[in-house]
């Protein structure tokens, strides 16, 4: 394409991506909404992206993060699954804590990261916008960001770390989570878990295909989740959940 057009490509691309979700082929591209929303309310969610300063509070169906950020390049990023109830956010300094020190064990450059004041704003406008007080969970994810170039080198990434905030109404017993009156099924998974020396599982991190994998092998047993044996065989967690010993 000639390099001239490209200021022309730029200004028509909002109104044509907006025309495009507007067609009958768009819309149709999946399951109809009453099959895919545990919550209607989950249809019309407004989403935050952005990186330090540039943060924007966009509908769902329009967000959407750059292919050269290191979440799509590399599952280079941390997360926290925080829940909203009765007008409180759940434990949120402590999932702070562990983001930013997922963060730090990530080396993140500390120059070019979102703040805590930051994160904290841009969490009560995401909740604010979508009249979010109780029966919610957010999935928060601060990425190493955007990248000049497609690379897994941390020095080309110059355009600081990329916020995302995905707020959903969801219930504690519901279609992603158990059924705590009737109790669950698991199989063992044949995959282990991770070693610190490989892949330390305390850093918060978003490459999940050691848990993803476990996942499938539950959901073609038809189970609700997979337990996961560490490298010496011994029980180490489910794909998804911690496991506690009743005595």
């Amino acid at each position: 394409m000639d390099i001239s057009l490209m200021s022309a490509l730029r200004t028509s691309m909002p109104a044509y991506e907006y025309l495009r979700s507007c067609t009958h082929p768009y819309k149709c591209r999946g399951p109809p909404p009453k099959q895919l929303y545990e919550d209607p309310r989950n249809e019309h969610i407004i989403v935050y992206i952005g990186a330090p300063g540039h943060g924007r509070l966009l509908p769902r169906d329009i967000a959407g993060v750059s292919p050269w950020d290191s979440s799509v390049q590399g599952g280079d990023a941390t997360w926290e699954g925080i829940r909203i109830y009765r007008g409180k956010i759940f434990k949120l300094e402590r999932h702070l804590k562990r983001l930013f020190k997922s963060a730090k064990a990530l080396g993140f450059d500390p120059d070019h990261i979102h703040t805590k004041e930051e994160v904290i704003d841009a969490i009560f406008r995401t909740l604010a916008v979508n009249g979010m007080r109780d029966g919610a969970h957010m999935r928060l994810t601060l990425t190493r960001g955007e990248k000049c170039t497609s690379s897994m080198n941390p020095k080309f990434n110059v355009y600081g770390t990329t916020l995302i905030i995905l707020p959903e109404w969801k219930p504690t017993e519901g279609a992603t989570t158990y059924d705590n009156t009737k109790g669950i099924s698991l199989v063992t998974s044949n995959i282990r878990r991770n070693s610190p020396s490989t892949c330390d599982s305390k850093i918060h991190h978003n490459n999940m295909i050691n848990n993803i994998l476990p996942k499938i092998q539950a959901n073609l047993a038809n189970c609700a989740d997979a337990v996961m044996l560490d490298v010496d065989g011994f029980v180490s967690e489910t794909n998804a959940t911690n496991i506690f010993m009743v005595d």
